[in-house]
């Protein structure tokens, strides 16, 4: 991201807030040489800024506070590679940019400059750097225009509360299943990557690790959190949860602050529109609400960008896809099986359907019969 301006609303600088800047890993500034040139005794200077160092996280996110409150339409930062993201002020001293995913293995330059509410400007750039962990080898190289990559689709992560539910049943694998389908994974050699990820690798600007997978769970289950998320962070794995924006809290679905934890585990949040409804019969405004609404709803309680959609039910036709990328979204997921993706027909990109009662034998075919 260049030269983005950054504005918010203020507020008040609190001890808790200092104290959530430590626990974010962030360093004093008088540990860094800055060459800036400030205008006079009130000037504002820069307190804490973070990450810093080498091998940071691909999900961090950048803070910075200053010595004095600031006027948040006048501060500019720059991140060079450029990274999209989603700027926030946690209060008139200190902001934060939630980059959409940082490259693994890279080093980012951070600039920043703007002026204190009392009018004195700090000049030039305050900069400083940080280098991404290197992550698992990549070892398919970016250009292709195809790519063989299973993208595995899960619903439930229970047990079937009711027998004679058939179509529960079929939607529910029980974490002692998804804990051997993970361990499986694991012990063959497969490497979890995020929708981001593979629009990444198809456009040309990162590679992908051997035998790379994805893992969806569709609409916003609870059981996700308390259930997946756990055996996920055993593995070190990651994976795309599709929430239904206004489910977020409803019984059986995860809670604000549940969908928050995950993202910030490493979960990519897409979206699974506003109500959880088939887009094929929605007129053209109740479609674009749909759309739009769920992604701005996502954004706004993550403070990052979410570029990932699931067509709910799977229904979806030329119309659907074209509002989909009118909307601002990078990709979406069907549930028409296959494993072959390009740019081509990223709006329109198949799954691998797992379903409950699936034996390890199964799962591990449709798995291999998916992959290079």
């Amino acid at each position: 991201m260049g030269g983005i301006g950054i504005s918010g609303s203020a507020g008040r600088l609190a001890a808790a807030a200092a104290a959530a800047l430590l626990s974010l890993g962030l360093a004093s500034v008088n540990a860094f040489a800055y060459n800036c040139d400030l205008s006079g005794p009130d000037a504002p200077s820069v307190d804490t800024i973070g990450p810093t160092g080498n091998s940071v996280s691909t999900g961090s996110q950048v803070v910075v506070s200053f010595t004095a409150p600031m006027v948040e339409p006048s501060v500019v930062v720059s991140v060079q590679p450029a990274a999209p993201g989603v700027v926030t002020w946690l209060n008139d001293h200190t902001l934060r940019f939630q980059p959409a995913g940082l490259a693994h293995g890279v080093s980012y330059a951070v600039t920043i400059r703007g002026r204190a509410v009392g009018g004195a400007l700090i000049r030039g750039p305050r900069s400083w750097r940080f280098t991404t962990d290197s992550g698992p080898p990549l070892v398919l190289a970016p250009g292709q225009s195809d790519v063989r990559v299973p993208i595995l689709m899960y619903h439930y992560i229970r047990i079937n509360p009711d027998p004679r539910d058939g179509l529960g049943y079929r939607l529910s694998v029980t974490p002692a299943d998804f804990a051997a389908q993970m361990d499986w994974l694991a012990a063959n050699g497969y490497h979890t990557v995020t929708m981001r990820d593979l629009v990444q690798y198809l456009s040309g600007v990162r590679g992908l690790p051997s035998k790379p997978v994805v893992l969806t769970f569709d609409d916003g289950y609870a059981d996700f959190y308390t259930a997946a998320l756990p055996i996920l962070a055993s593995h070190e794995f990651t994976g795309v949860s599709y929430v239904v924006s206004n489910f977020i809290g409803k019984p059986r679905y995860m809670t604000a602050s549940q969908v928050m934890a995950a993202a910030d585990a490493g979960i990519e949040i897409g979206s699974h529109t506003v109500g959880h409804v088939d887009l094929t019969g929605q007129p053209p405004g109740w479609l674009s609400y749909q759309l739009s609404v769920s992604k701005k709803s996502l954004e706004s309680l993550l403070g990052r960008p979410v570029v990932s959609f699931c067509y709910p039910f799977g229904r979806f036709g030329a119309r659907e896809m074209a509002a989909v990328a009118a909307a601002g979204y990078l990709d979406a997921t069907t549930t028409v099986g296959g494993t072959w993706h390009s740019m081509r027909d990223r709006y329109a990109w198949t799954r691998v359907r797992i379903s409950g009662g699936e034996s390890l034998a199964d799962f591990a075919a449709s798995v291999q019969a998916g992959s290079y």
